[in-house]
């Protein structure tokens, strides 16, 4: 399985061109071609290596005629087949300490090493194989082999074992350079933590043509890494010999995430080559003027590189006036319908809904901070949050003003009922944008980071999945990070755009219990509208004719004398009707979702999973896994006929194919089912009927198989009551988590170390 990862270096002979100093340095100059990877003589016609074959394409086939002990032993170290190995080294035929093959003069461990063979690694240098040795044409030792890939369990290991991490190849790389090469994070964060921060090599280390980590990172596009080295203190300043620094590189290539990074810790777009050119300049010659002025809108300077001048100083002014902006909105929209002509109230609600739409995106987006690369948009402001409190404040002043006087004597506690909810539901709305969904704190000390890569080494789960590159800490299961906060949650549920916040372990019991209050409430709204609808046939003996009205459209008599005599009630109790609809599917598929024991971000992988019939699961190494075979089969993480373990797939995706790689772009009416819940309503249908299919074809039910699921009564359980035991009940059903603590299985866990799930009975 290849370890690099999405912008991987181009090693093949036909690299990119790097402008740099005296016109143009190709990067062939800079040459990549001392590695042999794979296999020992595979070059093709014209000299290149051939480096597009996997460890497992492996065949005895690669060496013809009889072998002689040293081919015997290239080969065998090649492949992993460390009973060969043994058989050689053991009985004399090869002597570890000069095994240069005659052809190549690479060494065996040098073989094992860009194979990912740790059984042979080991082996060797614990029967004494120089760990420091150089070979090939670069003369490069067995850690950079390994580097080049990605390779960080064997990396880990020949430091473990005294390899040098300040040695330098032929072309003057290090071991720092050869990491961001490989585009594999889990490495370059490897050298950062136990290498760099021991001062052994320094983040802004040169090659010879003056190239940092940096500038080589920003070059491939990198974003991860980018950011990574940024945090290690590396300067976006430091220009290599033509003058070119991290942001030049970056404007080349032209990824947005490595603009922005750059931007946001002191880049500078005017700062010159040495033949004068600037960022705008090799934007316009390379085609990337899109992405550069994308970044610097996003890092809050115009499309010529100034500070925009913001409206609001504070940025909690301007989601301040976001929210409360909905508000304003629809009392003029409905106040317009109900009072002119339906043309003339369209026209005022359309014109008045692109001046909001040009006020938002233009001035008061501008003026939020923005903290990594998630930008400021109207789905992660406090819009939809204003939109939703509005849907609630504006029925209320309607049921106040107009429908409590009419209804008061005969719906008597329906009213009273009413009123205590709507005191209730903006109470807890607001505790709900304010609290904290369960974020789990970046862990800041050093030395306990390196406990933790060191632990998840050992056990073969050095990975994205189990590792926040975020915020450097183990990934606890049921865990995501989220871009509103740049934070990791604890059982993360999803993101809410109608109450601006996360949903996750701390605070999904109020979220449950917010939108079952609103639903009620909507409800009563409804019933009491139709009550006071009806008490306005009172109004027609105050007529001169005293007929009632007559409606083409609505049949119903209630519903026309509201339409007729207080239309700004019945806009406002179709409104209701419209809201209670979609809340209501989304109560149902909250409860179903506790009743499996599930959260909503684990059902949508779940569904997504069962969408994949006849994916190849490892086509795509999307966690920057390099684990060895033989460590993931020691650690019970795969075996000889199932790679993967299904309970790891459910939880957290450990693979995922190159083609559910290809998102596709949303539609309007596919966003506006997102944002109501509606997608998910119609997954749950499927699941509840048998509708769903597994990946395998068959129509098992996908969520019931979930590792989670203890039974509904054992979910119900976990969820609705806290951990505290000794606290009354009536307590723990009203009160959420305040702490890490919270049942799963029936049994206290901390979400915030919880690595292993309890287990299930029977």
């Amino acid at each position: 399985m290849s370890s690099s990862g999405p912008h991987k270096l181009d090693l093949d002979g036909s690299q990119q061109k790097l402008s740099g100093e005296d016109g143009e340095a190709h990067a062939d100059e800079i040459s990549l071609s001392s590695m042999k990877p794979i296999l020992s003589g595979d070059e093709g016609q014209d000299g290149a290596e051939v480096i597009n074959a996997e460890p497992d394409e492996i065949s005895s086939s690669a060496v013809e005629g009889p072998e002689e002990p040293l081919d015997r032993f290239m080969s065998a170290c090649q492949r992993g087949d460390l009973a060969t190995v043994e058989e050689v080294v053991n009985s004399g035929q090869v002597d570890i300490n000069y095994d240069l093959d005659k052809a190549e003069h690479v060494t065996g461990l040098h073989w094992a090493s860009i194979n990912n063979r740790l059984g042979v690694v080991d082996f060797l240098v614990s029967r004494g194989a120089d760990v420091n040795i150089k070979a090939g044409n670069l003369q490069a030792p067995p850690l950079h082999w390994a580097a080049r890939y990605g390779y960080v369990y064997i990396v880990h290991y020949l430091l473990e074992h005294g390899a040098n991490p300040q040695l330098t190849d032929d072309q003057g790389f290090n071991l720092l350079h050869l990491s961001v090469n490989s585009s594999n994070i889990m490495l370059v964060l490897y050298v950062l933590f136990f290498v760099v921060d021991r001062g052994i090599l320094e983040v802004d280390g040169q090659d010879p043509y003056g190239r940092t980590p940096l500038l080589w990172a920003a070059y491939q596009g990198d974003s991860l890494t980018v950011d990574s080295l940024l945090k290690f203190g590396s300067y976006t300043k430091v220009a290599d010999h033509g003058g070119f620094t991290p942001l030049h590189w970056g404007t080349l290539k032209g990824q947005p995430h490595v603009l922005i990074y750059l931007l946001q810790n002191g880049g500078d777009v005017f700062q010159k080559t040495n033949d004068g050119k600037d960022c705008f300049i090799i934007a316009q010659e390379m085609n990337t003027m899109y992405s550069l002025v994308a970044a610097l809108q996003h890092c809050g300077f115009d499309e010529n590189g100034y500070p925009i001048r913001k409206l609001f100083r504070e940025p909690l002014h301007a989601k301040i006036i976001t929210f409360f902006i909905p508000w304003v909105f629809l009392g003029v929209v409905f106040a317009s319908f109900s009072h002119v002509h339906f043309l003339f109230a369209l026209s005022i609600m359309i014109l008045f809904g692109f001046a909001i739409g040009k006020l938002l995106n233009k001035y008061i987006l501008p003026c939020y901070a923005v903290v990594g690369v998630s930008s400021a948009s109207l789905l992660r402001s406090p819009l939809y949050a204003g939109l939703f409190t509005a849907s609630i404040i504006w029925p209320a002043f309607v049921w106040i003003s107009r429908v409590i006087p009419r209804t008061i004597e005969d719906q008597y506690s329906a009213n009273v009922l009413m009123m205590i909810i709507i005191v209730a539901v903006p109470y807890l709305l607001v505790v709900l944008m304010r609290s904290d969904p369960g974020r789990i704190p970046m862990e800041m000390d050093i030395q306990v980071v390196r406990e933790t890569i060191k632990d998840l080494l050992a056990i073969g789960r050095f990975d994205s999945k189990n590792f926040c590159i975020e915020t450097w800490v183990r990934k606890p299961l049921r865990s995501r990070f989220s871009g509103l906060s740049n934070s990791l949650v604890a059982r993360f549920d999803h993101y809410c755009p109608w109450v601006y916040n996360d949903i996750g372990l701390r605070n999904h019991k109020t979220f449950l219990t917010c939108i079952l209050l609103v639903e009620i409430l909507m409800l009563l709204f409804i019933y009491l509208c139709t009550e006071y609808f009806d008490e306005l046939e009172d109004i027609l003996k105050h007529t001169k004719d005293g007929d009632k009205p007559t409606c083409t459209i609505l049949k119903n008599e209630d519903l026309c004398l509201g339409f007729t005599y207080d239309p700004f009630a019945f806009l406002m109790f179709a409104w209701v009707i419209f809201h209670s609809i979609w809340v209501g599917l989304l109560v149902i598929v909250q409860l179903f979702q506790v009743f499996q024991g599930i959260t909503n971000h684990e059902f949508s992988k779940i569904m997504k999973e069962s969408r994949k019939n006849g994916a190849d699961p490892v086509s795509f190494n999307e966690f920057f896994g390099t684990a060895p075979e033989e460590l993931l089969i020691s650690n019970g993480l795969r075996d000889n006929t199932n790679p993967v373990r299904s309970s790891e797939v459910s939880l957290n995706q450990t693979v995922a194919s190159s083609r559910s790689q290809l998102k596709k772009s949303r539609t309007c009416f596919g966003i506006c089912c997102a944002l109501t819940g509606v997608d998910q309503w119609l997954m749950v249908i499927k699941e509840t009927f048998g509708i769903s299919h597994s990946a395998s074809g068959t129509k098992k039910s996908l969520t019931v198989s979930s590792p989670t699921n203890y039974g509904w009564k054992t979910n119900w359980k976990d969820f609705w009551l806290t951990s505290d035991t000794t606290a009354p009940v009536w307590r723990r059903i009203l009160f959420p988590p305040t702490t890490s603590r919270a049942l799963l299985g029936g049994q206290e866990v901390d979400y915030y170390k919880l690595f292993s799930l309890p287990p299930r009975g029977n």
